[in-house]
């Protein structure tokens, strides 16, 4: 038997994910998985909250192609959109888990970017604190849990 060659599109998405590490997943096990990978880069992130996060949206590139995912979440909640500035990335993540209504969901996000600026907190500073600070390298990605809330989000890591 030979070994097998990956195909081009496997060299690529290996040599994209080099560096590349999931980290996280904060929250509760509720709702469905989700799992967007690693981007070349995030554009804008939109965030619906309340008394939680409601569900997170990411505007993205990779392999040149710019497109939003999908919702993660369900559609209450005040909306709030970050846009990244050219240059501008993100660097931290940090925020609160914990019950609401006997529930285990993500209850508040605030961003941190290389550019010194912070986004947020949306949602309700309460429960459990968790934080991805990066000394290096920037987030690229998201991955998680959602229903009709953000139940967990966890991070792609990547370098710069």
């Amino acid at each position: 038997m030979h070994p097998s060659v990956p195909s081009r599109k496997q060299q690529r998405v290996s040599e994209d994910m080099a560096g590349v590490i999931k980290v996280g997943k904060w929250g509760g096990d509720g709702g469905e998985p989700f799992d967007m990978g690693a981007a070349t880069r995030l554009l804008a992130v939109r965030v619906r909250h309340g008394a939680a996060i409601d569900a997170i949206q990411i505007l993205y590139e990779r392999d040149g192609n710019v497109e939003w995912t999908s919702q993660f979440g369900g559609d209450g909640g005040e909306l709030d959109e970050i846009t990244l500035q050219e240059g501008e990335f993100l660097t931290s993540i940090s925020g609160y888990y914990g019950d609401l209504q006997s529930i285990n969901v993500v209850r508040s996000l605030t961003f941190g970017t290389n550019l010194s600026s912070t986004y947020g907190p949306y949602g309700v500073e309460e429960g459990t604190p968790f934080s991805a600070p990066l000394e290096e390298g920037q987030i690229v990605g998201f991955f998680g849990r959602s229903g009709a809330l953000l139940d967990a989000i966890g991070v792609y890591l990547g370098p710069n």
